[in-house]
């Protein structure tokens, strides 16, 4: 049985034990993580030794002459490749896919040394590092130093051998391929969703829609068109070297047929003179070291997963995406993807995702990757020898055609992915969904704000909750994910779940009442609560009112802004110049003058709560000064807004319980008790809940066929 074969055996067998066993076989992953690693073993030493040694067989009259023209080739290809790669997200749909309660913004990326990532002063590090740029260049610079080496048939020989040791180790590991494809796809199958699912056909639809239009019309057309060659003799000469690289999935084996049916077709329509074929005999196997039609077109995927995961990607990060793909994709695409992936900060799970669409489009790509090297070989020789015909009519007429068939496909696929692709769920129904932890006693919710009262309430707090037997816990109703109402009644958030744990601790029971800033002192300090438990920051003017307890909470400050407008923003200089900007902010003056120093020209508006700003109500403010826990949870709700971190710093605001004023008693007790609940890890496990997306996840486990159609467990 050929390799493929057992693939497609161990893909089929891995999809029916992930929807038979669900998400019991999701440890698998590990397995297919492990298989992973190992294909990537001899990978960097094959990329230098083969590239030092293409390079190092040529002449230096060879090289001046194909760096001149035949390299024009080359860019112009990758020209028009990464043009349609990046216009294809166009098709995708608009799906609102962001994470609920996520806040990827707290933890600061590592900014890329872009001289360490493409300039190898230390190869070996370089290695270690995984940089394949450096690594691509290094090989480069060295091939190109062979060349003038006058005895170097000494050193080729040894080169090849390497190489040859480095491929037997890597077709000894590309035997496990079945059992990894197997263990991946059957951790994939048994966790991803239905809605999942639906989602990838966006990639694999649009994939072989553009390998397909390359393949058929874009490339061969671009041959024809500035050689002269009929179109269908073009296609004809080489349709069964495109149907055997797309049968074994492999380019490399018609490398000879390449080279042979190239020489025939130039020769046939003399387009090079009798000793030109030399030029073939160079290009074919060079080019094969250069990323190809097929490697090129993983891009897409890259792309693909930005818009699976919710990612922001801007104009900077595609014009650094196809520079970045250019350099990685000389060496694997198994080493290229998890880097670019890594670079748009998009999931690294996305890779396990891309190893199983790959069993679809593999063969798509390796059909490309044999084209790149027939159209490379025949319009590079043309170029080399002055064969080509550019004729600025028949140019216009193949460009405006393919523009044509571009434009028709991509609004089809647009149009038939917004009609069937699923639609990422309502928002309102995850919000029904969001559950306390554990509730741990009885509590009564009140819906409205009281009445302001001004009565001083005299003694302890402490004692008088005790007596009582009820702890009235003041909270903010649309403070996510603090605290909260969801569609289906329940108050639910971070600090409800601690006044549970509070009020278990104290023996009593919870009352909830709603509270504003403006009345939060004389609330506090009448008895209409007890304590103030929704992310309060523990800011100057606050204390003014107020005490509070020790900080059980970081916030992380950040501003809220549309989504569109990031660049700008990003842009410090353009901020602090700008006259109209209004930002707003909520309550707390403490911010005003930092504000009024950083940005002299910015009106500030002060708003009761987030939603105001959310839902147009904050006299036109362009952002809001918020914390990035809360901010990302809003944004959730409102997909338009993103959490940007101002300049990119990270600055802390402590969060603590409001407390009556000078109430010292209540003061230490609460600040104890904070302490405790650190201590014995019960703030990292709610944090991790809500303000990481732990209260997102799904509760039921997946439908399988081990569970619900035999019922053999529960």
């Amino acid at each position: 049985m050929s390799l493929s074969a057992q693939i497609f055996i161990g893909l089929a067998a891995g999809v029916f034990t992930g929807l038979f066993f669900g998400d019991l076989v999701a440890e698998l992953k590990f397995i297919g993580d492990v298989f992973v690693q190992l294909l990537q073993i001899t990978v960097l030493p094959y990329i230098m030794v083969s590239l030092i040694a293409g390079f190092g067989r040529m002449q230096m009259g060879q090289a001046r002459s194909l760096a001149a023209r035949a390299t024009l080739v080359l860019l112009a290809i990758w020209g028009m490749a990464l043009v349609i790669i990046f216009a294809a997200p166009l098709a995708f749909p608009s799906l609102d896919t962001a994470s609920f309660f996520g806040s990827p913004v707290i933890h600061q990326p590592e900014q890329t040394d872009l001289l360490e990532l493409y300039v190898p002063s230390n190869i070996f590090y370089s290695l270690s590092r995984n940089l394949v740029p450096a690594v691509v260049l290094f090989s480069i610079l060295v091939g190109i130093g062979l060349i003038s080496v006058k005895d170097k048939s000494h050193l080729l020989p040894v080169l090849d051998s390497i190489s040859d040791a480095l491929s037997r180790v890597n077709h000894l590991i590309v035997k496990l391929t079945p059992y990894g494809i197997f263990a991946i796809a059957a951790a994939a199958a048994g966790t991803l969703t239905i809605e999942e699912v639906g989602r990838v056909q966006v990639y694999l639809v649009t994939y072989i829609t553009l390998a397909l239009i390359c393949t058929f019309w874009v490339f061969p057309g671009l041959v024809a068109t500035l050689s002269g060659i009929p179109y269908r003799k073009v296609l004809g000469t080489f349709k069964d070297t495109l149907v055997t690289a797309f049968a074994t999935g492999s380019q490399f084996v018609v490398l000879p047929q390449i080279a042979e049916q190239s020489k025939a077709l130039l020769k046939e329509h003399k387009h090079v003179p009798d000793n030109g074929e030399q030029a073939v005999d160079i290009i074919v196997p060079v080019s094969f070291n250069f990323p190809s039609l097929g490697k090129l077109l993983v891009l897409l995927f890259v792309l693909f997963s930005a818009w699976f995961t919710d990612t922001y990607v801007s104009g900077g990060d595609r014009a650094g995406l196809a520079m970045a793909g250019l350099f990685s994709l000389f060496g694997s695409i198994n080493v290229a993807v998890p880097y670019l992936l890594d670079r748009l900060q998009v999931p690294a799970d996305m890779f396990q995702l891309f190893l199983i669409t790959g069993i679809v489009v593999g063969r798509f790509g390796a059909m490309l990757a044999a084209l790149h090297i027939i159209v490379v070989s025949l319009l590079g020789t043309m170029a080399v020898s002055g064969g080509l015909r550019l004729r600025p009519r028949a140019i216009f007429n193949y460009l405006a055609v393919t523009a044509a068939l571009l434009v028709v496909s991509l609004l089809s696929l647009r149009f038939y992915f917004t009609a069937y692709v699923p639609a990422s769920p309502p928002r309102d129904d995850v919000l029904a969904n969001i559950e306390l932890m554990e509730p741990r006693v009885e509590a009564r919710v009140l819906e409205r704000v009281p009445e302001r009262v001004t009565t001083q309430l005299n003694g302890t707090r402490l004692d008088r909750v005790l007596d009582r037997g009820i702890l009235r816990v003041g909270y903010r109703p649309a403070n996510l994910p603090c605290s909260f109402i969801t569609p289906a009644g329940q108050l639910v958030g971070f600090d409800v779940e601690m006044a549970h744990s509070l009020a278990e601790d104290l023996g009593v029971l919870l009352e909830f009442v709603p509270f504003d800033y403006e009345i939060l002192g004389d609330m506090l300090n009448s008895g209409q609560i007890d304590i103030g438990m929704s992310c309060i920051a523990s800011l100057p003017d606050r204390h003014t009112y107020a005490s509070f307890s020790a900080s059980y909470l970081d916030l992380t400050l950040a501003i809220i802004i549309k989504d569109h407008e990031r660049d700008q923003y990003e842009d410090f200089a353009w901020v602090q110049r700008t006259d109209d900007l209004k930002i707003a902010l909520i309550s707390s003056h403490y911010f005003e003058p930092r504000l009024h120093r950083l940005f002299p020209k910015a009106e500030l508006v002060y708003i009761e709560s987030a939603e105001d700003f959310f839902t147009g109500n904050a006299e036109g403010a362009d952002a809001l000064i918020f914390t990035a826990e809360e901010g990302a949870a809003y944004t959730y709700r409102y997909p338009a807004y993103m959490v940007l971190l101002p300049g990119g710093n990270t600055v802390r605001l402590p969060a603590a319980y409001a407390l009556p004023k000078g109430d010292v008693e209540m003061m230490q007790f609460v600040s104890n008790w904070v302490d405790l609940k650190r201590k014995e890890g019960s703030l990292d496990q709610l944090y991790n809940y809500w303000m990481l997306g732990g209260a997102t996840e799904r509760r039921e486990p997946r439908w399988s066929i081990v569970r619900d159609v035999l019922g053999w467990i529960d």
